[in-house]
């Protein structure tokens, strides 16, 4: 189920919490900072003057507030915008309190970068026969096993010796 959000992200002129919002859960993503700029945008504060950051990651920009921009500076030990064009940076969702009421709020982390964990499963040694099997019944292909599998570079020899 999205969240109802995402309904108004044709008329939105930036970015909120929504787009972390995965299963009824929110997510972190790891962000690249393209620019940074002025603009007017308009909500219930009537019309004022924001300072916008541009993700790669999305579309619509970001309205980058005192808070992200103390974190940016921390995060990057600079207080020079310039200095994180390019630059990576963990963006989340916080719950913070406006007028007694807990809003999700884009925030961008402190914390160094999560290392992606490797999205190929590891063959174990122990377990390498029964994929070598498999490869000489025909029942996978040695392109199919890379592609899904990480390998070591003696169970590689091996599947190359398959091939001879």
């Amino acid at each position: 189920m999205a969240h109802w959000r995402k309904n108004f992200e044709n008329s939105d002129k930036a970015i909120g919490a929504h787009v972390l919002e995965e299963n009824g859960k929110f997510t972190t993503k790891v962000v690249t900072i393209e620019r940074f700029f002025n603009d007017k945008i308009t909500g219930q504060m009537g019309t004022e003057n924001k300072r916008f950051v541009q993700l790669k990651e999305f579309k619509l920009p970001m309205v980058c507030n005192i808070t992200n921009y103390k974190r940016l500076e921390k995060f990057f030990n600079s207080f020079d915008e310039s200095e994180y064009i390019g630059k990576q940076i963990t963006l989340g969702v916080e719950l913070i309190s406006v007028a007694g009421e807990k809003m999700p709020s884009l925030r961008f982390s402190t914390r160094p970068i999560q290392q992606q964990k490797p999205t190929k499963q590891v063959i174990k040694d122990e377990d390498f026969p029964k994929a070598l099997a498999s490869v000489q019944s025909g029942a996978i292909t040695i392109e199919k096993l890379m592609e899904t599998r990480e390998l070591t570079e003696s169970q590689i020899q091996q599947l190359n010796e398959i091939q001879k």
